[in-house]
C-alpha cells in the first residue's frame, strides 16, 4: 500500500514532508533522491496506531530498504518516537539516495520530517 505525502511550505529552507499510510509494509519513499546531493534529516517525528517493527533507510531494493539509517525499533501500539538532529548538523544520507521506511506490517503510521538538500 502507499504512502500518502503532504508537503507543507518550509518557512525558511529546505523540507518538510507529512507521510500517512494504513500499511507502510514493502518499503515507501519518503523524500525522494536527488541525484548528486544528499538528503539531511534534521528532524524524524513517527506515530504508529499498531504495533510495529520498523526501519528508516536510505534507497529501496525490492521491498526493503537498502541501507538501515535507523532501526529496526519496535514500537507499541499508539506509540510516538522522534529524533532531533539539527544539534549535530543533521543526518546525511549517501548522495542520490532516497530516504524510505519500512514497517513489519498493516497499521496506521505517520511520519514528519524536515531536513534539507
Amino acid at each position: 500500500m502507499a504512502i500518502s505525502i503532504t508537503t507543507p511550505q518550509a518557512g525558511e529552507f529546505g523540507f518538510i514532508v507529512n507521510g500517512v499510510s494504513a500499511d507502510a509494509s514493502g518499503c515507501e519513499e519518503l523524500v525522494a533522491a536527488v541525484s548528486g546531493k544528499s538528503i539531511v534529516v534534521d528532524h524524524l517525528t513517527i506515530n504508529v496506531g499498531a504495533a510495529l517493527t520498523l526501519t528508516v533507510g536510505q534507497g529501496k531494493t525490492g521491498a526493503a530498504v537498502t541501507a538501515a539509517l535507523i532501526g529496526p525499533v519496535s514500537m507499541a501500539e499508539n506509540s510516538s518516537i522522534q529524533w532531533d538532529f539539527s544539534t549535530r548538523g543533521g543526518m546525511a544520507l549517501s548522495p542520490g539516495t532516497a530516504l524510505t521506511l519500512d514497517t513489519s506490517g498493516a497499521g496506521n503510521i505517520c511520519v514528519f520530517v524536515h531536513g534539507r538538500i
